[in-house]
């Protein structure tokens, strides 16, 4: 079986890099006849070390801002796109879509062109917002409707999906949930690592890049209220900056706390970095919020690499961290509001108990997560709608 995947990202420097990395080596283990194709945006992030030097990557795909272009720029770019694509498939069997909205539109007309099948990964925020954004809603739609299949990572994705699709829609019987995964190992075998200042302080720990959605203005506003009665408390943050009003903003909220001192905003880290951060922190505090454009948390796999390295997890409601996070297991998810946060943080860092309970829950949960496990459901959408294309012939 040859499949031509299309991603953004083959970095571990975001989410759907890795996602993308994991089951990609994932699905060779089940698999190993499986020949991968990739196809990656511009501007893409730098590449992961775990990718295999045999995997055939071509750069050929619009960058991830591909959704914002003027629609001359976005009509352009939609062409070229599907040509190539079209072009890659050739002698595939299957296209695989994992990059969201409007990648995975060029993906289906790029596999149409060529008369294969196409399967799209749903993350979040550019799963949904293309079927409410005036301008792509109607072609979203009817691009959904011409999927073979749509795989959500979590079932807060796929149900803002149906919100979205009129009754009866082709896609509902074609959306399958098969939650992101995590090779737990990584996160709870010891690494080496130089010395670095935060293996000698007591510290919590966010990641994830400074955009709205993360929530970082929530986690930071609650942290410096509890950092008063926890005077040796430091606090991590890890993913990188725009360096706009919105990086600027959380900078602020330290300052006036007079807690510069304290919290360390590192931009992006290597793999082993993060892995040590997240081993010798006390909690992981990812707080994601619905932002202002209506962008959301879709999953969260560094829940799941949290979890698994013993750290209890602050989530909030009303994204896909729900979906991540045991509550009251695993760790807390609470309402989106820094008085909420606030009160979590309180709790599991004045807990010594509470924290080895969660931590002993989490490895445990993590450790039932498996790529192989979600590489094995991919396959099967992948027979099916095979057969299902050969039936038709």
């Amino acid at each position: 079986m040859r499949v031509l995947f299309l991603t953004d990202s083959l970095s571990d420097l975001d989410g759907v890099g890795r996602y993308t990395v994991r089951l990609l080596r994932a699905l060779e283990e089940q698999r190993p006849e499986l020949e991968v194709r990739v196809l990656l945006a511009r501007k893409h992030r730098p590449t992961s070390a775990e990718v295999p030097a045999h995997w055939k990557v071509e750069v050929a795909l619009p960058p991830d801002y591909f959704f914002y272009m003027s629609p001359l720029k976005f009509w352009v770019n939609l062409q070229l796109a599907q040509r190539r694509i079209a072009k890659a498939a050739q002698g595939c069997d299957l296209v695989h879509a994992i990059k969201d909205y409007p990648h995975n539109l060029a993906g289906l007309l790029g596999a149409e062109r060529a008369g294969l099948p196409c399967v799209a990964t749903g993350h979040g925020t550019y799963t949904v917002q293309p079927l409410v954004d005036p301008r792509h809603a109607e072609r979203a739609r009817d691009a959904y409707a011409r999927f073979d299949g749509m795989i959500a990572v979590s079932r807060f994705t796929a149900e803002r999906v149906r919100e979205l699709l009129p009754a009866q829609h082709p896609l509902a019987s074609r959306l399958h949930v098969i939650p992101n995964a995590v090779d737990a190992a990584k996160y709870s075998q010891r690494v080496s690592v130089d010395a670095r200042p935060w293996q000698s302080q007591r510290y919590t720990l966010s990641i994830g890049e400074l955009k709205e959605r993360k929530g970082h203005h929530l986690a930071l506003e609650a942290w410096c209220r509890v950092a008063r009665a926890h005077t040796d408390l430091h606090h991590y943050v890890v993913g990188k900056g725009a360096g706009d009003d919105y990086e600027r903003s959380l900078h602020s909220i330290v300052q006036r706390a007079g807690l510069t001192e304290r919290v360390h905003f590192l931009g992006n880290v290597r793999e082993d970095e993060k892995v040590d951060l997240l081993q010798r922190a006390q909690l992981f505090l990812h707080v994601p919020v619905t932002a202002r454009d209506g962008g959301f948390e879709g999953f969260g796999i560094v829940y799941l690499e949290a979890s698994a390295a013993g750290l209890p997890c602050i989530g909030t409601l009303g994204c896909g961290a729900e979906d991540a996070i045991v509550h009251e297991r695993t760790g807390l998810l609470v309402e989106q509001s820094a008085d909420a946060v606030e009160r979590a943080l309180a709790r599991v860092l004045d807990d010594a108990s509470l924290r080895d309970a969660m931590s002993k829950a989490g490895r445990e949960h993590a450790a039932q997560s498996s790529w192989s496990e979600n590489a094995r459901a991919v396959l099967a959408i992948y027979d099916e709608i095979l057969k299902r294309r050969s039936r038709q012939r």
